[in-house]
């Protein structure tokens, strides 16, 4: 090598991973992303996720762009900043898992559902659920009792609609724990740093999976694609660190877009 050659130096993991969000998704993230979230706000957002968890810029190509194209679907921005979508790296996977704020932001915009809510029970709480011809739950919120994770009793979800019906969820404290159990992203992630808001989101998600509820393209799609789904073919498994190699499911039309960053 002469003395005036210049040893280029390999790109980083950054570098790989801004020119995989900035080059080469960019136009196809742009050509489905709603109105108000613009390409350079998503891509801007991405950078920064992955600077937070570096284990992000390890994960495969293909479930990286997955995770975005969902997003950009979907229309919810990832990160903790809004709690709408997460991105959580499964051994190489990214795995895409909504939040609770993003399936009320989903509910929000399909223009049927008048009021959602959804709350946790804590012990010492009044908690009462009637089935039947005549359902109905009634909760007594407090204050003045041990507002811990460990103390959740339930979770549930309660629906109105534009007509005035009304539809509730109730998931148990061992129904919650077994959704985070099959959850790939149960050891991490907003299961470990804010449980009570995913068993909110839990709740939420059984109302709108129990059929009962009508659903947008956008809700539908979210349930059928969080990485949360309690019904995913894949084993209970405990909730301490370990690596997985799953597949995530494939969204429609992935095929090209997975060949073109091969």
């Amino acid at each position: 090598m002469s003395g005036n050659e210049i040893t280029k130096k390999p790109a980083t993991k950054m570098e790989k991973f801004k020119d995989l969000i900035n080059n080469k998704m960019k136009d196809q993230v742009a050509s489905i992303l709603p109105a108000h979230l613009t390409p350079e706000r998503l891509c801007k957002v991405l950078v920064v996720e992955a600077s937070r968890n570096p284990k992000l810029m390890e994960c495969t190509s293909i479930s990286v762009a997955e995770s975005v194209m969902l997003s950009a679907q979907l229309g919810l921005e990832p990160g903790v900043t809004l709690g709408h979508i997460y991105f959580i790296p499964y051994g190489n996977k990214c795995t895409p898992i909504i939040g609770y704020k993003g399936y009320l932001e989903l509910a929000r915009r399909s223009g049927q559902v008048a009021r959602l809510d959804a709350r946790v029970v804590y012990e010492g709480e009044k908690f009462k659920v009637s089935a039947g011809l005549h359902p109905n739950i009634e909760h007594n919120v407090r204050g003045d009792v041990d507002r811990s994770d460990d103390k959740i009793v339930a979770a549930y979800a309660v629906a109105v609609l534009k007509d005035g019906s009304s539809y509730f969820e109730v998931l148990w404290k061992v129904d919650i724990d077994k959704v985070r159990r099959r959850s790939k992203a149960g050891r991490s992630g907003p299961w470990v740093d804010d449980y009570s808001r995913m068993a909110r989101k839990s709740a939420i998600r059984a109302l709108f999976n129990g059929g009962t509820v009508p659903m947008s393209f956008e809700l539908a799609t979210a349930v059928s694609s969080d990485g949360d789904d309690p019904h995913a073919k894949m084993p209970p498994i405990d909730i301490t660190p370990i690596v997985g190699d799953d597949e995530p499911k494939e969204l429609n039309g992935m095929s090209d877009l997975g060949a073109a960053l091969a």
